[in-house]
């Protein structure tokens, strides 16, 4: 192996508390926020006359960009995160299928250390049966 290589890191690392809080609470308090005072500068300025009520109107609709942008982001953290666990828990059924039949399987026993070794490689984390 190079010397200057080094193994990424497959595990995601688990959010801290000030990082739930921020999506719990911050995120949705800044949506309802900025939709709500887009909204009440979109309807204090309804008939604009001149060009400095124009850009109340801008503003407003800027207010309600940014709200519809931080729930965007939300509910994409929230969409990737449920299929990202989704999926592990499908490739982990397929690796314990695989296991299952090649316990069955007439494999060498220096294969199966070989296997073992490589997988001990790939997670270190891993506890053997």
């Amino acid at each position: 192996m190079n010397e200057g290589y080094r193994k990424p890191n497959i595990y995601p690392e688990k959010e801290t508390r000030p990082q739930r809080m921020f999506f719990a609470v911050f995120l949705p308090l800044g949506v309802v926020v900025n939709v709500a005072l887009g909204l009440v500068i979109i309807i204090n300025a309804l008939n604009p006359q001149g060009w400095a009520e124009w850009l109340q109107v801008v503003t407003g609709a800027f207010c309600c960009v940014v709200g519809g942008w931080l729930a965007a982001a939300a509910w994409s953290k929230s969409y990737w995160n449920r299929n990202m666990a989704r999926q592990v828990a499908m490739w982990r059924r397929i690796a314990d299928a695989f296991f299952v039949w090649l316990e069955n399987a007439p494999v060498p026993a220096e294969s199966l250390h070989g296997l073992k070794s490589s997988l001990d490689e790939v997670v270190p984390n891993s506890k053997s049966h």
